[in-house]
């Protein structure tokens, strides 16, 4: 028996028309709640002073995305009534390097926090955009964290830790909102003097949850680190074994401090 083939169910080619050239008017009692706008004007636009630094990586991605299937009409970038760039610069210098037009939505005002908010949402912003943010916008208290943070050769954590004394989520969402407070630079400078000290003898004492026992050592009334650096000097941070335990370095740091050391003169930290 002959099979037939009902047409409807033809597969059919895929269209080779741009998206742009495919959209149709919906005709429909739905209100319209925007406007996207075209053009190949590029110099009305401008870049925010605090949003995320430029990825060539992620440009470099989005042109290759564009030329297989460009979609840009459908994701357009949005801009305030000055033309600033509140979401979607990758797109736009994507669109810019391949000749394309700037498909592009306007809203009302925006600050940097809002911008944060919305680019977060889609591709999470790390510590350090948050802080790059927030120094481009000239706040004084990031640009002294980012200041500490380059002296010292620090990571964010530590950087952290060092000019405040402490970590937690309450702490890193405030430092997310902008509203960062360093402690005593004084005693912040001493943690980080007396962190470098320790180089030569313990391979891993820029490590977090080192500096954390440290400074808890450091809390201790009877601390003395001249006492430390001798006994590091005499023992051999050789001896110190790397650790992702805040408990368990302090508990090293404590043999390393009372190595050869009588009773009574024993201060326990742990």
């Amino acid at each position: 028996m002959k099979m037939t083939t009902n047409p409807t169910t033809q597969p059919t080619e895929k269209s080779s028309t741009p998206l742009t050239e495919r959209i149709t008017t919906l005709h429909t009692s739905d209100a319209v709640v925007s406007s996207t706008y075209s053009t190949h004007d590029y110099t009305k636009f401008s870049f925010v002073a605090g949003n995320r630094a430029i990825s060539r990586r992620k440009v470099v991605k989005l042109r290759e995305s564009i030329k297989t299937n460009d979609l840009t009409i459908a994701y357009p970038i949005v801009v305030d009534k000055q033309f600033n760039i509140m979401d979607g610069q990758h797109r736009y210098i994507a669109c810019t390097e391949l000749k394309k037009p700037i498909h592009y939505i306007v809203i009302g005002e925006f600050d940097i926090r809002v911008i944060a908010d919305v680019n977060n949402s889609q591709s999470r912003w790390n510590a350090y955009d948050y802080l790059n943010a927030y120094c481009e916008l000239g706040i004084h208290e990031y640009k002294v964290f980012a200041g500490f943070m380059k002296r010292n050769e620090f990571n964010f954590s530590v950087t952290l830790l060092s000019l405040v004394g402490k970590l937690g989520g309450t702490l890193y969402n405030e430092f997310r909102r902008g509203n960062f407070k360093a402690g005593d630079l004084k005693i912040a400078n001493t943690v980080a003097l007396r962190v470098h000290s320790l180089k030569e003898h313990v391979p891993f004492y820029k490590n977090r949850e080192f500096v954390l026992a440290l400074m808890k050592c450091m809390e201790h009334p009877d601390y003395d680190h001249k006492r430390m650096l001798k006994k590091m000097y005499h023992v051999g941070g050789s001896t110190l074994k790397k650790s992702t335990n805040e408990k368990d370095y302090l508990r090293q740091l404590e043999d390393v401090y009372n190595w050869h050391t009588k009773d009574e003169n024993r201060v326990r930290f742990f």
